[in-house]
């Protein structure tokens, strides 16, 4: 029932968040969109900063499934990294708001201290890390700095991401994958 409300008060965030930005959200409105009452927000988190925190965390950690999953995967690593890219352009194609939030909201890091939203943008880049290094031992991809190329990719998603968001036009997120293998493919395949 608890892990019921906390979802039901993230799901509820990411709407309005994404309708109004995160600094005008109040709590009351999030409690309206929720159907409960502001002070049951308050059993669960301690600030409207807590909820954009847990819905980092939750995006974070689906992130982190989608690469263990395809760590484990009998592919090469180029097929691996396709099978992460759909996943994730599809987790934001399927959830807008989220990505909406997951765009504007992801300098708010360094204006606040936040641990959640700061493990967003760099655990995606030392998984996609361990992915090329493993890739390199293999013989898969040319010689390159895993740690700067991995970067290279998440921030080449990112950028994908926010500009089928600020465009609103979410049918970019179907052809992601493939333009983001080709360039990354002519510059590292062997």
């Amino acid at each position: 029932m608890e892990e019921n409300k906390k979802e039901l008060i993230r799901k509820a965030a990411i709407k309005v968040m994404a309708e109004m930005g995160f600094y005008n959200t109040k709590a009351s409105r999030i409690a309206d969109e929720a159907g409960i009452a502001v002070g049951t927000i308050y059993n669960y988190f301690n600030s409207k900063e807590d909820i954009l925190e847990y819905i980092f965390a939750v995006e974070l950690e689906k992130r982190m499934v989608y690469l263990e999953q395809v760590k484990n995967v009998e592919a090469d690593f180029w097929e691996k990294l396709e099978i992460f890219l759909r996943k994730h352009f599809n987790e934001i194609k399927d959830n807008p708001d989220t990505g909406k939030i997951l765009v504007s909201e992801k300098e708010f890091p360094r204006k606040s201290g936040s641990k959640a939203i700061g493990d967003y943008l760099y655990a995606i880049p030392d998984k996609l890390d361990y992915l090329l290094t493993d890739a390199l031992k293999n013989g898969e991809v040319k010689e390159c700095n895993p740690e700067i190329t991995a970067a290279i990719i998440f921030g080449a998603i990112q950028g994908v991401v926010e500009k089928a968001i600020k465009n609103d036009n979410l049918t970019l997120l179907d052809s992601a994958p493939e333009e983001l293998l080709k360039l990354l493919k002519r510059g590292l395949n062997i």
